[in-house]
């Protein structure tokens, strides 16, 4: 059942009108620089990301495996992963844990992408359920399975509400995450998986601490869509179209509180999204459905896709004078209105809301002065 299921993923997510919502990076301004002071050649767009090199800032996102066509699929992106040093995350492993004879479909990841950055992944309603030695066994095996640098839990209530067969169990996930922390030797990242990190939730990460969440936020590809295009219950879908917090807000959200890597996913569509997505305060971002449309259609497509992502980032580096991604974070960077008023409202302090803040202090603190001395005449 879960392969038919995982087919299915793939088949609603390459074929059907899943994105929904607004990521808001058209909202996001960074500020040209018309005086570079180096050539485009000097642009120096490599990371260094869990003990890895990265050609760029960018990780295949989270897709598939446990079938014959995820399999493929894997093994296409994997190849890309290795020849162009980019990181790739795996899907879900359950499907392997539970069926070991599908678990060739993870293991193409390592046999193509030997020296690539490679993320296991596992859900926190299915390690919620575990014993805390069997959860430990589990996650073993899923690093072993692909020779993981890391890996990844994924926060996915919403899709498990919306899932047919779905498993919304998340009583007592933090303290399994806790465990995974202590005892696993991979640094350990906690993602969604398109409806956003917010600042709470991230304060109750800090408790672990994680080496990195993956924000997937809003604006991107929808499981909640997915599912209910399954289930056949698109009306359900419908009513909780707007759900979740946009990616752009959620980086912001989370960089307010939380110190670790950051990761940026859900409607990122370019390198330009990237690099403001680097701009506000991650340190890499993913891109997952159009790296599944291009490995259905072939190697050469994918080849196609990455090197537009990388000409496109390096090109935001280049007009903003960024020589390095050090210097991409510290460039100045505008919102619209719509996202300065979220960040306002929810008071969150992070780059986009510094000055307003500091413009905002004296001026408050002239008017109640004012209210007091009004007042005490």
């Amino acid at each position: 059942m879960i392969g038919g299921r995982k087919d299915e993923h793939i088949r609603i997510a390459s074929s059907s009108d899943v994105e929904v919502g607004d990521s808001l990076f058209d909202g996001v301004q960074l500020i040209h620089n018309a005086l570079p002071e180096m050539d485009f050649n000097d642009v120096d767009s490599t990371i260094e990301l869990f003990n890895k090199r990265l050609s760029f800032p960018f990780i295949i996102g989270a897709l598939t495996g446990g079938t014959e066509t995820a399999g493929r699929v894997n093994a296409v992106l994997a190849k890309a992963a290795e020849e162009f040093g980019i990181g790739m995350y795996v899907g879900s492993q359950r499907i392997a844990l539970m069926k070991p004879e599908t678990a060739w479909s993870f293991r193409v990841v390592k046999d193509n992408a030997p020296s690539a950055l490679k993320i296991a992944n596992l859900g926190a309603p299915q390690v919620s359920r575990l014993s805390d030695r069997d959860l430990v066994d589990w996650v073993n095996e899923a690093v072993d399975m692909i020779n993981a640098d890391a890996v990844a839990i994924h926060l996915n209530p919403a899709q498990e509400l919306f899932q047919p067969e779905g498993e919304p169990w998340f009583s007592g996930v933090l303290g399994k995450l806790k465990l995974i922390r202590r005892v696993v030797n991979r640094p350990l990242i906690i993602k969604e998986v398109g409806n956003g990190v917010s600042m709470e939730v991230a304060r109750m990460l800090n408790s672990i601490p994680p080496d990195a969440i993956d924000v997937a936020g809003h604006g991107g590809t929808s499981f909640i869509r997915i599912e209910a295009i399954r289930g056949g219950e698109l009306s359900k879908a419908d009513v909780f179209r707007d759900w979740g917090i946009p990616t752009v807000l959620s980086i912001c959200e989370v960089s307010s509180v939380y110190d670790g890597v950051i990761i940026a996913s859900g409607g990122v569509r370019n390198g330009l999204d990237g690099a403001k997505a680097i701009a506000l305060g991650a340190d890499a971002f993913t891109m997952s459905r159009p790296m599944l449309v291009s490995a259905l259609k072939g190697y050469e497509a994918v080849r196609e896709l990455i090197n537009k992502l990388m000409w496109e980032f390096k090109a935001t580096m280049f007009l903003t004078g960024s020589r390095r991604v050090e210097d991409l974070k510290k460039t100045p960077v505008v919102a619209n209105l719509p996202i300065l008023l979220w960040l306002i409202q929810r008071g969150v302090k992070c780059k986009l809301t510094t000055n307003i803040y500091n413009q905002i202090k004296p001026i408050a603190s002239m008017l109640i002065n004012k209210v007091f001395n009004t007042t005490e005449h």
